[in-house]
């Protein structure tokens, strides 16, 4: 099967019960190999951090998913940070100069015991 290079989609679904010995147990080095700085503040702010750690997780392979759809690989977790715009929007920052060149959409949800996220990468125009 072909690859189609121009456009790529990629989901994933997380049990957020994974993530608990994460926000509870504070094992910081796993923490600090899938997760930026900012992100780990973020989720670390909030009442559940659970959460949102898995919410950011799930996003995180979405995007992996989506890259590979598109041909391209190569990118860490750590590379791929989720931050959020100024009207509360989720952004997709990638840490790598070469993919500049692609858009990216990011969609998150979670409830009490799922996390899911939608990821879209597609060339500019």
């Amino acid at each position: 099967m072909e690859k189609n290079l121009n456009f790529g989609i990629g989901v994933d679904i997380e049990d957020i019960e994974r993530f608990r010995s994460f926000d509870t147990h504070g094992r910081e080095t796993l923490l600090n190999k899938i997760f930026t700085k900012s992100e780990l503040e973020y989720c670390f702010s909030k009442r559940n951090a659970t959460s949102h750690l898995a919410v950011r997780y799930a996003a995180k392979e979405a995007v992996m998913k989506a890259l590979s759809a598109a041909g391209l690989e190569h990118v860490q977790f750590r590379e791929i940070e989720i931050v959020f715009s100024e009207r509360g929007v989720p952004l997709v920052k990638l840490e790598k100069p070469w993919l500049d060149k692609w858009q990216r959409q990011i969609s998150l949800s979670h409830c009490q015991d799922k996390a899911v996220a939608f990821a879209m990468i597609y060339k500019k125009s």
